[in-house]
């Protein structure tokens, strides 16, 4: 994927945000960042400005959707992918037409996750 993509992991979740941390450190990308809910998550953004934000859908106070839609507020070029358990269908849709870039489903494989980032990357 060429030079080091620069990642913030946001997931409610820090069982799940360490092992997304992992396959994405694992192939090579650099994770600037974590946060556990929406505001964090923007907040960070600003200050990390990465590459590319992964973002849960479903998380306490504020959805996956209404982050995105900050995010692209904040910076209209963000390059969002989401994160979905198979049961959020909808919202992946919903999701893809406010901006994001693709999506990736939990619970998480290392090859999947990959191909997504290459997909993006490209």
């Amino acid at each position: 994927m060429g030079n080091k993509k620069r990642i913030l992991v946001v997931d409610d979740s820090s069982f799940l945000r360490n092992s997304l941390k992992k396959i994405l450190e694992d192939h090579g990308c650099e994770v600037v960042g974590m946060a556990e809910n929406g505001l964090e998550a923007i907040t960070k953004y600003k200050e990390l400005k990465p590459d590319l934000v992964t973002l849960d859908i479903i998380m306490p106070q504020m959805n996956g959707l209404e982050v995105l839609k900050l995010l692209k507020v904040v910076d209209p070029n963000a390059c969002v992918v989401m994160v979905s358990s198979m049961s959020a269908q909808q919202s992946v849709t919903d999701c893809v037409q406010a901006g994001a870039k693709n999506y990736i489903l939990k619970p998480y494989e290392a090859d999947k996750v990959i191909a997504v980032l290459q997909k993006v990357f490209l």
